[in-house]
């Protein structure tokens, strides 16, 4: 039998959260702590808890959060 999601395991499991990039269609961005994130087609696409990539993201006036 299927183990149904609750809405407080949904809230607290990670999405996806992307990212237009307006100065690039393809680059690698390298966080402070060696981790990469590749830009392609101008998007990045980021998990919702990596809270390192979200604040650079949100920083960088080239990157706009797109809606989920």
């Amino acid at each position: 039998m299927a183990n149904p999601t609750t809405p407080k395991a949904e809230a607290e499991s990670p999405r996806p959260t992307t990212y237009q990039d307006s100065a690039f269609t393809s680059r690698t961005l390298i966080m402070t702590s060696g981790r990469q994130h590749a830009v392609a087609a101008g998007k990045v696409t980021v998990s919702s808890a990596d809270a390192e990539a979200l604040a650079f993201l949100d920083s960088d006036p080239a990157f706009q959060r797109l809606p989920e």
